[in-house]
């Protein structure tokens, strides 16, 4: 086991200190190391341990370039301690230092909604989300990014929660903290998550001081978002991190839609006013489409308007043209290239077509899922392709994805070895009819 030389102190918790070490090569990381209350019992130590266990086991469990990895631990010492990357800041100070982060927000807001996603696909919920847990690093190409640390809190489930009483390790930091769980994390859900990320937006985008557990609100269209993300009924709430997700993007690259001429101007705002469309407004847009495609034009502009109430509108009111607007969709992912935040964007409507698409349909969209996640080294996108080519997939369908990799002459091997590099995909989680297709 490695050994490490302390160089100062980090930060310091409610149960836990956070130091700068060097390890015997001269590399820097930072550990966590428990730290018991003043007066604390031994009962009070044994949950403080078991409470600091939890956090390390559920940390080590989730894989994702925006979650901070643990990389080293020992449980057994006492204090019980773990290593994690050293972090160049938090969110925390930088949003004392310059609350709209240099005018450029996005990075760090986007990269937090996708690492709480991952959280909450693995079926946690974080329950302590503050921008003093928000960790900024660097990698090895010198790019920032953000990552989620601080799990001390997370619950594998809602209803589960600790009996710890100590008001320094009181649940929860309270500005962030959701209304419901001001009494008991027994009512924790993803959407006590999703008023965290209010409460984080308001600090960005708001102004003036603010009543704990209440709604927030701020001007502009970001207002909106924050108020809903911080309704103090739950159920009001975004139903889950790709709905706020869709939400933001939206408002925060409202300039980023170009529409070339009138018409397109015309359907874009109309899709983006409008969450549901009439038959004959349906009816105009892919008349509208079909001439551009006609004359050669790309569509973009007009896909990229597309959101999830629009594709789940039209399949109950219009079901006939459900398939056309999917096989549309599908094209519009695949040969685009686009900014890395909405290409999740783009999966999550995408998976709309594939859950109720025809076999043709489903496997344009797992095709386009794999070009889009791959070349843009999307991981939530990555994996949307591998749960599309499951072995649980029938035996039809992975034959008609084979045989659109094929007619389209996909590098499908160069593919498939960028999968297993970035998201450590095993040899038996993809239809044998498609995994072997990298082997040819």
């Amino acid at each position: 086991m490695a050994t490490y030389t302390t160089i100062r102190e980090i930060g310091r918790g409610g149960f836990g200190v956070v130091e700068e070490v060097e390890d015997e090569d001269g590399e820097r990381f930072a550990t966590k190391t428990l730290v018991y209350s003043h007066g604390a019992t031994e009962d009070d130590k044994a949950a403080l341990r078991a409470r600091f266990e939890r956090e390390v086991k559920y940390q080590r469990a989730i894989a994702h370039r925006h979650v901070v990895p643990i990389l080293g631990r020992n449980l057994k010492d006492d204090p019980p301690w773990f290593v994690m990357p050293l972090a160049e800041g938090s969110l925390q100070k930088e949003i004392r230092d310059d609350r709209t982060l240099g005018g450029k927000p996005r990075k760090a807001i986007f990269d937090l909604l996708a690492g709480l996603e991952e959280i909450h696909r693995l079926g946690y919920k974080h329950r302590d989300l503050s921008p003093g847990n928000v960790l900024r690093f660097r990698d090895e190409e010198g790019s920032v990014y953000y990552a989620i640390s601080d799990f001390g809190l997370m619950s594998p489930q809602a209803g589960v929660t600790t009996t710890l009483t100590d008001t320094n390790v009181a649940g929860g930091t309270v500005p962030y903290r959701a209304p419901e769980c001001s009494t008991s994390f027994r009512r924790a859900t993803e959407q006590a998550d999703i008023y965290s990320v209010g409460a984080i937006l308001h600090d960005i985008f708001g102004t003036g001081a603010r009543v704990p557990h209440a709604e927030l609100r701020a001007n502009g269209p970001v207002g909106d978002v924050i108020s809903k993300c911080t309704k103090t009924n739950p159920r009001r709430r975004y139903k889950n991190v790709q709905e706020l997700r869709e939400a933001l993007y939206d408002v925060l690259h409202s300039d980023d839609l170009k529409f070339e001429t009138d018409e397109d101007t015309y359907f874009g705002n109309l899709l983006k006013e409008n969450e549901s469309l009439t038959d004959e407004q349906w009816d105009q847009l892919f008349a509208h489409i079909d001439r551009e495609s006609e004359k050669g034009k790309s569509v973009k502009a007009i896909m990229s308007a597309i959101r999830r109430p629009h594709v789940e509108n039209l399949l109950q009111s219009a079901p006939e043209l459900f398939h056309a607007l999917g096989m549309e969709y599908a094209e519009f992912a695949l040969i685009h290239s686009f900014d890395f935040d909405f290409c999740d964007v783009i999966a999550t409507v995408a998976q709309l077509f594939y859950n109720d698409g025809e076999i043709d349909l489903q496997a344009n969209i797992a095709l386009a899922m794999l070009e889009l996640g791959t070349s843009h080294n999307r991981w939530f996108v990555e994996r949307k392709f591998l749960a599309m080519a499951s072995p649980s997939i029938s035996d039809e369908l992975a034959q008609r994805i084979a045989t659109e990799i094929d007619v389209r002459k996909f590098d499908i091997k160069n593919k498939l070895r960028h999968l297993k590099r970035s998201i450590t995909v095993a040899d038996d989680a993809l239809h044998s009819e498609i995994a072997g297709m990298g082997d040819n």
